[in-house]
């Protein structure tokens, strides 16, 4: 399963995602919907996404959109065992009394 988020930082500023969607059509539209916004008001913005053709060129002042995916795996059942296999089998070295 795919969850789509978008991704937006506004110049140099701190990074945030909003509006989570489970497929890309909507995501497509909260983004075109978010763009036009910004064209109303004569604002400058970027979207880094193969299927958007951008006005102008990427610079550190604009509002920067970017649709991002990721995998969502299915809820499991906890177990302790099993978190200790996987952390004795993990790379991490633990120094005890460091």
């Amino acid at each position: 399963m795919k969850e789509y988020g978008i991704y937006i930082r506004q110049g140099s500023g701190t990074p945030y995602m909003i509006h989570i969607f489970n497929d890309i059509v909507s995501a497509k539209l909260k983004l075109y919907e978010m763009i036009s916004l910004e064209e109303e008001r004569q604002r400058s913005y970027f979207v880094d996404n193969d299927f958007f053709d951008n006005k102008i060129n990427m610079s550190t002042n604009l509002k920067y959109y970017c649709i991002k995916i990721r995998d969502v795996s299915e809820w499991k059942k906890y177990s302790e065992e099993e978190e200790k296999e996987e952390f004795e089998n993990s790379k991490v070295i633990f120094l005890n009394d460091f």
